[in-house]
């Protein structure tokens, strides 16, 4: 062994003697159970937001809890569920082409104003969750490299405080009262 790899290893040692001997501080934040019920009202919305005109759910919401903000939760999507096997019976048309587009462009409104639920959902869902803290939900959107991306979103952003989403929704007043509540950016 030669003298910079003992160097090496006898401060690694020091290190983990050092650290070793430090106190375990105990994490006060939210469980993770209670981010994983985040999820599953995130996905529970999208699973049932159309029978006959579903959303492809690509990835499942993946949430964390981050100290002092909140619950943070991003998913993606594409707005228009297309059938298995589509596109390998000859190619993608251009009628094709622009139904899609014209479909995804009409469907967006709705599919935002689903999400703003779901955030308010998932801030009453969660009961541990500080009232000052927030929900921050972050979607993205999935384009087919054919498509016309002209008036589609790439990322939808939405977050509110809390006590502030929880109020609205057990008011009754979505989505309209969220206007004032949420910070929305599309992308």
């Amino acid at each position: 062994m030669g003298s910079a790899t003992r160097a090496l290893a006898f401060a690694l040692v020091l290190a983990l003697g050092a650290a070793a001997a430090q106190p375990v501080a105990v994490h006060a934040g939210l469980p993770q159970s209670d981010v994983a019920i985040a999820e599953k009202i995130c996905d529970a919305a999208i699973r049932s937001y159309s029978i006959d005109a579903p959303i492809d759910h690509l990835l499942p919401a993946h949430g964390v809890y981050v100290e002092g903000y909140g619950v943070v939760l991003i998913t993606d999507i594409n707005l228009v569920a297309l059938p298995p096997l589509w596109g390998f019976t000859g190619g993608v048309t251009d009628k094709d082409k622009a139904r899609i587009h014209e479909t995804k462009v009409k469907r967006f409104p709705a599919v935002r104003e689903m999400f703003t639920r779901v955030a308010a959902s998932v801030a009453d869902g969660l009961e541990r969750l500080s009232p000052e803290e927030s929900v921050l939900l972050r979607v993205n959107f999935y384009n087919f490299e054919f498509e016309n991306k002209n008036d589609l979103p790439k990322r939808l952003t939405i977050s509110g405080r809390k006590k502030d989403l929880v109020d609205a929704a057990r008011k009754g007043s979505l989505p309209g009262a969220l206007s004032g509540i949420l910070k929305v950016t599309v992308e």
